[in-house]
């Protein structure tokens, strides 16, 4: 009489080899899902980190490029005045350092020669200086003028 188990030894452990395989199956199949199912997540993780990273770095790169071309067209629009201003106190500066040595000049040459220079509304006077100089008389091409005679030492 048969009850519906093996009897026989080799029928028992194929039922259990069998039980075992259909087990192992079940959890393999449950495993392989699970990695799939994880393995899609984190494909979607990194497609989704990629994506914004792309779009992070085309925003700050567009926004650097425009910002240094906004200053390269301020540079543009100021530099041709900047230059022209520069240009032009250089020479007024040549100019006003020109006019300072040259009355520095002037009147260092005329103390040496002793005479003395003062400026009035009405003119200006050249006194001399009765130690260095004298006024006389003097004939230029058979002309009669004034002179200034300076008795260097």
């Amino acid at each position: 009489m048969k009850t519906g188990k093996p009897t026989r030894l080799s029928e028992k452990l194929n039922a259990e080899l069998d039980t075992i395989r259909a087990e192992h199956v079940a959890s393999i199949s449950s495993q392989l899902k699970s990695f799939r199912i994880d393995l899609k997540n984190i494909v979607g993780a990194a497609q989704h980190t990629i994506a914004s990273d792309t779009r992070r770095f085309q925003t700050e790169t567009a926004n650097t490029f425009e910002t240094r071309l906004n200053s390269i067209r301020l540079w543009l629009t100021i530099s041709p005045w900047l230059i022209a201003a520069m240009v032009l106190t250089g020479i007024a500066l040549m100019m006003a350092a020109s006019f300072f040595w040259t009355a520095h000049l002037n009147r260092s040459e005329l103390t040496e020669l002793g005479l003395t220079r003062i400026e009035r509304p009405e003119g200006t006077w050249l006194i001399l200086d009765p130690s260095k100089t004298r006024l006389r008389t003097c004939t230029m091409g058979e002309r009669h003028v004034t002179c200034i005679r300076i008795e260097e030492d």
